[in-house]
Order: structure tokens, then C-alpha cells, then sequence
């Protein structure tokens, strides 16, 4: 299972297309049946490796991906992030830094927050899960949008319209940080990471500036990297896909709203070996439809060829276990009818 990813990632041939989640997977019904709640399952690392490990044992999704909070770096530097009541939707309060000039982080940014957390999860999922050889995969949030937790988004989008220096300084220092981050992953035994940049989706970051501004940081994580890196950027990010595609990443994860038959275009136009991974809608097709009706979605993303078949961007909060394993079960049976 864990050389069929890593195949798949590095362009070579693998047994049958994986089937994983790169953003991590967390659900109301994961922390019901871990008998525990968000806030203990982010902060207690057996819990955080048993709701990650569930989400293996009960959708037989190729890859245990940690943490579970997409805002965890914030942590780090003092910056919690409430959930609503009954909700595991984020509550975003005061952010920490006025402006992006404001931002420092500290020198033992990956000793603080969950990270200690993290660490010892991913030793218990390694005792766990090595032996059913699942891949396990790190999170990172990049630079830009971890940016855009720490200083209010509205301010970052004005100065992208005019001076954008200062955020430059910001992205500098986060950076940094997470290049210490990737080896944290790596020395913990990651086999593959996902850098999650939602706040680079061309609705905020228009291609010519994402060349300039966003591109050169996170092609400093992938270089970083001595495991398969994911790049994972949301939204309709078509007008900026061969931008994407160069970063170095071994895989771009894509959402709904870009057709893989385009990116595989663009990926061979430019001579790209990125896999492209996802993309499955995750409200209208992983939250709403049935399972039959979600198999049939993931038919279609095999028949163009998609290289790792999963969600196009983390899943929704209160979408369903079987749900999540019917794209498993559509690759499975996918698979037999080629042999047949």
C-alpha cells in the first residue's frame, strides 16, 4: 500500500490508482466513535492517533494523515482557534498580529502547540500501522496562508493590491520556520507530506503575483523535502495550474472546480511529472450524494486519469464514513472490471 502511493507520486507504475485524503480527514462521527471530542483529539496524542487511525480502519483510505486541525501551526505562537457549539467550524477571533510586519514566530516554533502532540502520535500510529504498511503523511500549512491566520485576511488582500514588500518580510520568517517544520516530519518518519495553501486560490492571489510572491516559498518547502511532497491549493485555481504544477511538488492536489483532463493538458504541455491528485466535490458529491451516486463520480475521475483519487479539498465535517469508503470501493471494483 505505502510503495503504491509513493509510485504513484513518483510517476512510476503502481498496482492500482490510490485512494487517499491529503488534507486530514476529521468528522463529527470519527470523534463519536473515539468516544472523544475535538479539542482532546488535537491535544491528547493517543487520541489524536486513534481518530487518525479510524479513518483507515473504517473507509480503508490509503494514508493516515496528521494532524487533524488545519489551523495547528497557530498554536505555536499563542493563537487558539474556537469551535462553535455543536460544530467543528472554526470561530476566528482576534488575530494575533496587526500587521505583517508584526509577525514573528518563535525560535522553538516546532517544540510548542501540538507538535510535542504530533510526535507522539505518529509513534504510536508507526506501532499501529507499519505492519499494514499504511503511508503516513504530515501536514503543513504554507506560508502564505498561515500568514493569513495570523494577520487579519482582509488587511493581506489590501496590500497585495498596492505593497507587498512587508508581507514578503512575513512570508520570509514563516518560512523559515516551516523548513524546520518538513525536517520535524521527516525525522518523526512521514512517508509523504501535503502543503495546504488555501489562502493561494486565484480568487485571492492572481497568477502573476502568486510567480512573484507565493511561488518562491513554496518551491523552498519542496526542496526541503526528501519524501514525495503534495502541493493542495482549493478553489477554481485554472488560470493558475501551470504555475502550481512548477513548485516541484510531486503531486498536485486539485479541487472540483479544475477538470484533471485540463491539468493533464498543462502537465504535458510544460513536461511536468507532478501526479495529479483528487478531485471528488466535496459538499455536492462526498457530503450530499449517496454512495452509488459517489462510486459513479470517482468512475469518472479514473476514467480521466487521475493519478491518486481522493477529496478535492478536506472533507466536511459531518459527511459519512461510508461516503469516504465509497471512493475506495468504486477504485476496487474499477479495477476488477479492467482484469475482467
Amino acid at each position: 500500500m505505502k510503495d503504491n502511493l509513493i509510485n504513484a507520486l513518483n510517476g512510476k507504475d503502481c498496482e492500482k490508482t490510490p485512494v487517499t485524503a491529503f488534507p486530514s480527514v476529521l468528522t463529527t462521527e470519527l470523534l463519536s466513535k473515539a468516544n472523544t471530542n475535538f479539542n482532546e483529539a488535537c491535544h491528547d496524542a493517543e487520541k489524536m492517533a486513534e481518530v487518525a487511525g479510524l479513518v483507515y480502519e473504517y473507509t480503508q483510505l490509503e494514508g493516515i494523515t496528521v494532524p487533524l486541525d488545519l489551523w495547528f501551526e497557530s498554536e505555536s505562537v499563542g493563537h487558539f482557534f474556537k469551535r462553535q457549539e455543536g460544530s467543528l467550524a472554526p470561530v476566528i477571533s482576534k488575530s494575533p498580529f496587526d500587521m505583517p510586519e508584526d509577525v514573528e514566530l518563535p525560535d522553538d516554533f516546532i517544540n510548542l502547540g501540538q507538535f510535542p502532540v504530533i510526535e507522539k502520535a505518529v509513534e504510536i500510529i508507526h506501532e499501529r500501522y507499519d505492519d499494514k504498511d499504511v503511508p503516513i503523511i504530515g501536514e503543513i500549512t504554507s506560508a502564505f496562508t498561515l500568514l493569513t491566520d495570523l494577520v487579519d485576511l482582509g488587511k493581506i488582500i489590501k496590500m497585495l493590491n498596492s505593497d507587498y514588500f512587508d508581507i514578503e518580510d512575513a512570508l520570509e520568517e514563516i518560512n523559515s520556520k516551516l523548513v524546520e517544520e518538513v525536517k520535524f516530519y521527516q525525522d518523526i518518519g512521514v512517508d509523504c507530506i501535503v502543503v495546504n495553501d488555501p489562502s493561494s486560490t486565484t480568487n485571492i492571489v492572481k497568477p502573476n503575483l502568486f510567480v512573484d510572491l507565493i511561488q518562491p516559498y513554496l518551491v523552498e518547502l519542496s526542496d526541503s523535502m526528501d519524501v514525495p511532497g503534495v502541493l493542495h491549493i482549493c478553489g477554481d485555481t485554472n488560470p493558475n495550474i501551470e504555475n502550481m504544477l512548477s513548485c516541484g511538488y510531486e503531486g498536485l492536489s486539485i479541487s472540483q472546480e479544475v477538470d484533471i483532463s485540463y491539468t493533464r493538458e498543462i502537465k504535458e504541455k510544460i513536461g511536468s511529472k507532478t501526479a495529479i491528485c483528487g478531485n471528488l466535490a466535496i459538499g455536492e458529491t462526498l457530503l450530499m450524494k449517496n454512495e452509488e451516486q459517489i462510486k459513479e463520480e470517482s468512475a469518472k475521475c479514473l476514467d480521466k486519469m487521475v493519478d491518486v483519487l481522493g477529496p478535492g479539498c478536506n472533507i466536511a465535517y459531518e459527511t459519512p464514513l461510508n461516503n469516504i469508503k465509497a471512493m475506495v470501493d468504486a477504485r476496487d471494483e474499477y479495477f476488477e472490471k479492467i482484469e475482467q
